[in-house]
């Protein structure tokens, strides 16, 4: 009976992984996405010298330059899209933490729960964009390896290690990293053990020193970094103020949305949001039903839900999605323990409901359906010096000057492999907002900054961001130093060249 069960659990682990190593392979090869984009040439930068949010400044948090750079080192600085890799090691690092989960006692526990989230995770993978160079798809592996190695064992009375505790630690001392508002989520873990560590403290002295520990050293290595790489109070300002203070004025963010995106809901982009919905409600009443911790229990479940605070349906959903998924995982095997059979039929039925409902799921961030995804094959995003407007930008622009793109299109300068102007490889609405509200001297105005240091080309694609900013809103002066200093490109309208470059090139 143990060895057919676990031969069973051992094959539907090795087809979940396969599948998950196939959906990865289609990933890596999918459509590029501005954001991402713009965390491959973060990292290229940082390889050539500049420092983050100093001179190449973005909104994200850190921690995805940080792997996109250390990814940068083993697959190079020309193919772009193979960064993507650090996605597939973060979600495969969380795969690994499901199985080598305290939580789980027998092998065919650990074969099955890690099935069941690789082929989860694996089937949604493209669809919600998982694959992505990103911070959602980094914050959610790291909250399913804190989840699964600490809080949710300890809420369940498992005994967990101070090395799995140190493991766990760490990932909640990432979180803010990747993105701050992923402190909440942290800070609820935390505080989950604590009343656990509360409940007997010398029983649970290890697993809290463990924490702690991991957590501590967590916050040191990526503040160590920022000293050499980056510039910390320019974290602060650019990634945290930033945000917080303009950026969040310009996106509906309210508790009508947010539970409203936890209405059940086939509708094709609503899918896979009701697939996570589903499982965290299954793996949250487990939770509670089972848990030795139900205070612990609830900290865990509100933790999760902060991942969803934006309330996106989207692929800005994708940490709690992979959070959702991990605790369902974990709980359904936990709890059916004495039922081999059965959860191996149930690990079969998630995964197989998982894949047809990503099958009928309409995309995010593209908007596409299956048909549509598979129409697109294949491609390799990197520099590609044939694309017209690369051409132009490559002919005035020498390989060590840099180019400026506005207001948003970090995929410009991959195709044309050059740098962005210092401090700005983009400029939205929100960020002209913070432009005449500073924080603490960390200063970035485009219209202080550009007559100092024009580039000999600009990419100016007259974008009306979002259909209701144009550039006459929030940068006119852009507009009038393009006017003035600058020739738009018969060749391709979008290229501005700098007339006194265009002058000294011309026979």
């Amino acid at each position: 009976m143990d060895k057919n069960i676990t031969r069973t659990s051992y094959v539907l682990f090795l087809l979940c992984t396969f599948f998950f190593i196939y959906r990865n392979m289609e990933g890596l090869g999918y459509l590029p996405f501005g954001d991402e984009s713009g965390h491959f040439l973060g990292a290229i930068a940082l390889h050539r010298g500049d420092r983050l949010y100093r001179e190449y400044i973005d909104a994200h948090g850190p921690l995805v330059f940080t792997l996109s750079w250390v990814a940068g080192h083993f697959v190079g600085w020309s193919q772009v899209w193979l960064m993507r890799l650090v996605s597939t090691a973060c979600a495969a690092a969380a795969g690994a933490a499901v199985f080598f989960s305290p939580l789980l006692q027998l092998k065919w526990q650990r074969y099955l729960a890690s099935a069941l989230w690789l082929g989860a995770v694996g089937s949604v993978w493209v669809v919600q964009g998982l694959n992505l160079d990103d911070y959602w798809t980094i914050g959610g592996a790291l909250a399913v390896i804190a989840l699964a190695m600490l809080a949710v064992p300890l809420a369940c009375a498992a005994p967990v290690s101070r090395m799995q505790a140190f493991m766990g630690g760490a990932a909640l001392g990432l979180l803010p990293f990747a993105a701050y508002p992923f402190g909440l989520f942290s800070a609820a873990l935390a505080l989950a053990v604590l009343c656990v560590f509360l409940s007997a403290p010398r029983q649970y002295q290890a697993p809290v020193v463990g924490m702690m520990l991991g957590g501590v050293a967590a916050v040191a290595i990526m503040l160590l970094w920022l000293l050499v790489y980056g510039d910390i109070g320019g974290m602060v300002a650019f990634h945290f103020i930033a945000n917080q203070q303009w950026y969040a004025h310009y996106i509906p963010m309210d508790v009508n949305q947010f539970w409203q995106s936890l209405r059940f809901s086939l509708a094709p982009d609503r899918i896979v949001q009701t697939i996570a919905v589903c499982m965290l409600a299954v793996g949250g009443a487990l939770l509670l039903l089972y848990g030795r911790h139900r205070v612990a229990a609830l900290f865990i479940l509100l933790g999760i839900l902060s991942l969803q605070a934006r309330g996106s349906v989207g692929f800005q959903n994708g940490s709690f999605l992979m959070a959702a998924l991990g605790l369902g995982a974990l709980l359904l095997v936990r709890v059916l323990a004495s039922k081999p059979k059965v959860m191996v039929f149930v690990a079969v039925a998630c995964v197989a409901l998982t894949v047809v409902g990503a099958r009928h799921a309409v995309s995010s961030p593209f908007g596409q359906t299956a048909a549509q995804r598979h129409a697109v094959g294949w491609h390799r995003f990197r520099e590609n010096p044939t694309v017209g407007f690369a051409t132009l930008i490559r002919k005035y622009a020498a390989p060590d000057e840099r180019i400026l793109v506005l207001p948003y299109n970090p995929d410009v300068y991959i195709y044309a492999n050059r740098l962005s102007m210092k401090k700005y490889h983009a400029y939205l609405p929100w960020e002209a907002d913070y432009a005449a509200h500073p924080w603490h001297g960390y200063t970035r105005d485009i219209c202080v900054d550009l007559p100092k240091d024009e580039p000999p080309v600009i990419y100016y694609d007259h974008w009306v961001v979002w259909g209701t900013y144009p550039a006459e809103k929030f940068m006119p002066c852009f507009l009038q130093v393009l006017e003035k200093d600058y020739t738009q490109m018969p060749d391709d309208q979008f290229v501005y060249v700098r007339k006194d470059r265009l002058a000294a090139q011309q026979p």
